[in-house]
């Protein structure tokens, strides 16, 4: 008897082919998202509500995200180790 859900070639296809669409994708909408953000003002930002701490953290998030999608596309390289969640983990709300 199996337990769980069974697995098939059509499964892991499925699964894996819904990974590689969904990082496409979202990394898309990263840069949609930094366009929008870097023709945003700061005072443009704080009248929403944004302190100049949540600002500087947004932006910053939004470059190292930018910059994981770059790689990811081979348009950019990283000679160095960095960890991308650094600026990132302010967008999840747990820090």
């Amino acid at each position: 008897m199996s337990l769980g859900y069974p697995t098939s070639k059509a499964d892991v296809d499925s699964r894996c082919g819904g990974l590689a669409i969904a990082i496409r994708n979202d990394f898309e909408g990263i840069v949609n998202f930094k366009l929008w953000l870097d023709a945003q003002t700061d005072p443009a930002l704080v009248a929403l509500g944004y302190t100049s701490g949540d600002i500087a953290n947004l932006r910053s998030a939004l470059i190292d995200l930018d910059k994981l999608g770059q790689i990811y596309r081979g348009t950019a390289t990283q000679s160095t180790t960095y960890d991308f969640r650094s600026f990132a983990k302010f967008l999840t709300g747990i820090a």
